[in-house]
């Protein structure tokens, strides 16, 4: 068992002093050309066959080729926010971060929130700036780390509602997003309901009207049924009469 253990310790120590040795052999550099900011890696290994390079920022791929040059470029917009970029040669032969310095571009995480009265609500803003937030300020607009959140409880249906900012400053400047925060009366959940219960009762009295007006409809025409057979034998009674009588007569 402790020979297992230090054979895997090895071959750890091995793969970081790899790791470490492949981002030693890129070299990188960082040139401002008005608006334009470029990016440039340069692999510095002589015996390695490179096929193609790699730029990411996070976990997202920017862009990727199957130049075999051993230069790769980037060019980063300035409406692009500031961070760490990270260069890669193919095929994972190496890889290393280039940072860019800017402001904090700050960003709401929802720019309107909607909660109910006496309930928490959490606002939250974040950004991705490089190098990172280091004082983050909340204040609600009343008057003229990557991550900050503001956590509001017991919330009040006239006060709390309005816009909330958050400001995020680094060593390069602030930046600042706003996010609106809407309180709704803890009792709007009901009105959907009792709307369907009005429409339910609407509907069942008309119903109940309907089929009352029906039944007395029926019983009318009933009675009127009954009524004209009787009239109607009567009349041939005396008609048969009458004959009799005649013939009697004659």
């Amino acid at each position: 068992m402790a020979t297992v253990l230090v054979v895997v310790l090895g071959l750890a120590l091995l793969g970081a002093q790899s790791g470490s040795g492949a981002e030693s052999l890129i070299s990188t550099s960082v040139t401002v050309d008005g608006s334009k900011t470029r990016l440039t890696c340069t692999f510095n290994g002589n015996d390695t066959e490179i096929l193609g390079h790699r730029w990411t920022k996070g976990d997202i791929v920017l862009v990727e080729d199957e130049l075999r040059s051993r230069t790769t470029q980037y060019e980063v917009d300035t409406d692009e926010p500031s961070g760490q970029y990270f260069c890669i040669f193919l095929p994972e032969l190496g890889r290393t971060s280039v940072g860019v310095k800017g402001p904090p571009k700050i960003k709401a995480v929802k720019k309107s929130e909607h909660a109910t009265e006496g309930e928490m609500v959490v606002l939250t803003c974040k950004s991705e700036s490089f190098p990172p937030v280091t004082d983050w300020v909340w204040y609600k607009i009343t008057e003229a780390g990557d991550q900050t959140e503001l956590h509001m409880q017991n919330l009040d249906l006239e006060a709390d509602p309005g816009q909330y900012a958050c400001n995020g400053t680094n060593t390069e400047g602030t930046g600042q997003a706003v996010i609106t925060l809407r309180v709704r009366n803890h009792l709007a959940a009901l009105w959907p309901f009792l709307g369907i219960v009005a429409e339910v009762l609407v509907l069942v009295t008309i119903i109940f009207i309907y089929e009352k007006r029906r039944k007395s409809d029926d019983i009318l025409d009933d009675e009127d049924a009954g009524s004209a057979p009787l009239k109607s034998s009567g009349h041939h009674v005396n008609d048969k009469g009458k004959k009799v009588r005649q013939r009697n007569a004659n």
